[in-house]
């Protein structure tokens, strides 16, 4: 899907930058990264090395202070904790990825992983739907419509052209943080663990439409319907599961982007903007942390 993205497409996208402005649009990966907390998802786990290189002729231990000191790091994470992307191996259905590519393998996926991103650059808009609504953040379980996405775009006085990379704002990130109702600190995050807004099934026509190449949040899942609920039954495909992944992954082999961090751009109603992205060539990986940046 990246492909739709043209070299003259660039080209224009970069003549948006014009301030020399630069906002990252990724969380900070802690041990209290915003995730969706699982057994599985921990926080980031950083371990430096035992002998934190202070070390003369290969002898741990014996070192010279002043000569020189240094430090070397271990890093154990999740791929989708914090900001990252949803890779082509993400989601698949019988027992294939998008294109008819062979599904993940356990020992390593060949195709559809994040070593296969390589970049992601072009013009990005935001669509500041909990701005535009005026309900920041949207409330619990907020349905994002057609209709919302179309009408925050023409209140930015911003167009959705084929080929953007859309962001969408739904204002939830801030709830990560948020203390219990008795005013506790919650390690649970169980504010930003309840229904989420997000975006709609009914927009999917739509994004297909526009040829939208990837979709980003500052949610957990971007779409509408997270956490699942095990007894809806989704619109698109008739099974349980989230419809945006299937169709933007499986079906289109579009990309989506979750967690982001999008309230300076919103702050600043920088709706319009050069976007670059170059993830890690990560082999095998399913997903990968991300510091998408957008320019002015």
């Amino acid at each position: 899907m990246l492909n739709y993205i043209t070299p003259e497409m660039v080209v224009q996208a970069a003549a948006l930058v014009k301030k020399g402005k630069v906002y990252a649009l990724g969380e900070e990966l802690t041990s209290d990264v915003p995730r969706v907390i699982t057994p599985a998802r921990i926080g980031i786990q950083v371990i430096q090395e035992n002998d934190g290189y202070d070390r003369v002729a290969a002898k741990s231990g014996e070192f010279d202070p002043k000569r020189q000191q240094g430090a070397a790091s271990f890093t154990f994470m999740h791929n989708h904790t914090g900001s990252h992307l949803d890779t082509l191996g993400h989601i698949y259905r019988e027992n294939a990825l998008y294109n008819n590519m062979p599904p993940p393998k356990a020992l390593g996926t060949v195709q559809g992983d994040a070593a296969s991103v390589i970049q992601m650059v072009g013009r990005g808009v935001l669509l500041d739907v909990a701005g535009y609504k005026g309900n920041d953040p949207l409330p619990l379980d907020y349905w994002i419509t057609v209709e919302d996405l179309q009408n925050t775009a023409k209140a930015q006085n911003v167009e959705i052209r084929k080929g953007d990379i859309i962001l969408v704002r739904t204002g939830w990130r801030k709830t990560w943080g948020e203390p219990d109702d008795a005013g506790r600190l919650d390690a649970a995050h169980t504010k930003w663990h309840r229904p989420q807004p997000g975006v709609g099934p009914d927009c999917l026509k739509f994004l297909n439409e526009m040829e939208i190449v990837a979709i980003g949040s500052d949610n957990a899942a971007v779409e509408w319907g997270f956490p699942v609920k095990p007894d809806y039954n989704r619109k698109a495909f008739g099974f349980l599961g989230l419809p945006l992944h299937v169709d933007f992954i499986w079906n289109r082999g579009a990309y989506i982007m979750e967690i982001l961090n999008l309230d300076d751009l919103a702050k600043d109603r920088a709706y319009e903007f050069f976007f670059a992205l170059g993830p890690l060539l990560l082999k095998g990986g399913i997903g990968v942390p991300i510091n998408p940046i957008a320019i002015l």
